[in-house]
């Protein structure tokens, strides 16, 4: 499955050229898929000379910036959030555009709690078994939201995390904020940018700095190409390539491969997954029929050309159940019936 990231931001923040970037032009009515750049993935793909393959993706909505409630459905559906900050033009405030699309959402969970309170301080009052505690937690998330915070900024205990997760929050979704910046201000974005990233900081958020229309134009070029015009303009990679990393890392996220002749994968899994829990990945029932996973490295596996060579050499780790993968691992997995 791909990693759904929402888009948000106001009007004129150049969230929709950021979107027509990551998706090359090739998106419709507001959605579209990115292969994530993976240069492993390549050096995999050079190595076993597979038929085909896969790259892990993202699935891109480009939420309308007219809508609130369509930004927050948008928002709410994501995995990851990318919120766009205008950097560029005449006297750019990234700090308003950032709070105006997080007012939004905090408004929209706002309401969600409350609705969700009245019915839990009623299950309280007769007794109900656990709506005490659920209203404890209801209680300070609309406290926390009163004061325009996001949720995700809100502590609480573990046990009552489930409380949160049910209201399908907006502002629980991991957030990149997004400095949109004009080129003449590369490699940094200036002080705009500078200004996103404090805020994200401020937020828990990730951010990333770049200049959608400079990456736009960009992509319509050989690769070749591509990369001399990003040395001359400084840049040290792709502002997309900066986005997929800081989409993966806000949502706690790593990619593991499976390595073929028919076909090399990039898989994203959440950090912290055990063996059978990647492989369910794949397929669901390879979480339920797991019994191992042989396991190498991406140079490991550059270097022997094969996984049949490196099992030939007695070179695979053979992990099971608890075994935790890892970024990178290459992974062939050994399912029952």
């Amino acid at each position: 499955m791909p990693v759904n990231v929402a888009i948000v931001g106001p009007v004129g923040a150049g969230k929709t050229t950021l979107f027509n970037a990551l998706t090359s032009g090739r998106g419709a009515d507001g959605m579209g898929m990115v292969d994530v750049p993976d240069l492993r993935l390549d050096r995999l793909a050079a190595a076993v000379k597979p038929k085909k393959v896969v790259p892990a993706q993202v699935r891109v909505a480009d939420a309308p910036p007219g809508s609130r409630a369509q930004r927050v459905a948008a928002a709410r559906e994501a995995d990851v959030v990318l919120s766009v900050a205008r950097c560029f033009g005449p006297e750019p405030d990234p700090g308003h555009d950032l709070e105006e699309t997080k007012l939004d959402l905090v408004l929209a969970d706002l309401a969600s709690v409350e609705r969700r309170l009245e019915l839990v301080e009623k299950e309280a009052r007769v007794g109900k078994k656990d709506a005490a505690a659920e209203l404890e937690t209801l209680r300070a998330a609309k406290d926390h939201l009163d004061a325009g915070q996001p949720l995700r900024t809100l502590a609480v205990r573990a046990d009552a995390a489930p409380h949160l997760g049910a209201l399908f929050a907006a502002t629980l979704k991991p957030t990149v904020y997004v400095a949109n910046f004009e080129d003449s201000l590369l490699p940094g974005g200036g002080e705009p940018a500078a200004k996103v990233a404090r805020l994200a900081a401020a937020d828990e958020s990730r951010s990333v700095a770049l200049s959608a229309q400079l990456e736009l134009e960009l992509g319509e070029l050989e690769a070749t190409e591509r990369d001399e015009y990003r040395r001359t303009y400084g840049l040290v990679e792709s502002g997309l390539g900066a986005v997929a990393r800081a989409v993966w890392d806000a949502g706690g996220l790593i990619t593991y491969f499976t390595a073929g002749e028919p076909e090399v994968r990039a898989w994203p899994v959440e950090a912290g997954s055990p063996a059978p829990v990647a492989a369910g990945r794949i397929h669901s029932d390879f979480e339920k029929h797991f019994i191992r996973a042989e396991v190498t490295s991406v140079d490991e596996l550059v270097e022997a050309g094969s996984m049949e060579a490196l099992r030939a050499a007695g070179r695979l780790r053979v992990e099971g159940r608890e075994y935790v993968v890892k970024d990178g691992d290459v992974v062939f997995f050994r399912i029952g019936r």
